[in-house]
C-alpha cells in the first residue's frame, strides 16, 4: 500500500473528500515527526512505538573517493501487541 492507496481507502471507508483525507494523513505524518524530534519516542495506541536510535557518525567512501557522511539517526519500530495480534487473527 502507497499513499495514494491509503488516501484513497480513508476516503472512501470514511466518506470523506481524497483532499481532506490528503491533510489528515499529512497532519498525522507531521505530528509523529514533531514527537519524534522533540522527545525521541512516539506511541501510536494499538498500533507501536516509534523510536530514534542514534547511531555514531560514519564516513564512507562512495563515489569518486570523496567521503559521505552517513545518516545519525534510524527510525526503529516496535508493533503493539494488539496490533501484532490483528495481524495473527483469522
Amino acid at each position: 500500500m502507497n499513499t495514494i492507496d491509503l488516501i484513497n481507502k480513508l476516503a472512501v471507508s470514511h466518506n470523506i473528500t481524497t483532499g481532506r483525507a490528503e491533510m489528515i494523513i499529512s497532519i498525522t505524518v507531521e505530528r509523529l515527526i514533531e514527537k519524534l524530534k522533540k522527545d525521541g519516542e512516539t506511541k501510536v495506541e494499538n498500533f507501536g512505538i516509534f523510536r530514534i536510535m542514534r547511531k555514531s557518525s560514519e564516513q564512507n567512501y562512495m563515489k569518486m573517493d570523496e567521503p559521505v557522511q552517513l545518516s545519525k539517526n534510524v527510525l526503529a519500530f516496535e508493533p503493539d501487541t494488539a496490533f501484532i495480534e490483528s495481524l495473527n487473527s483469522k
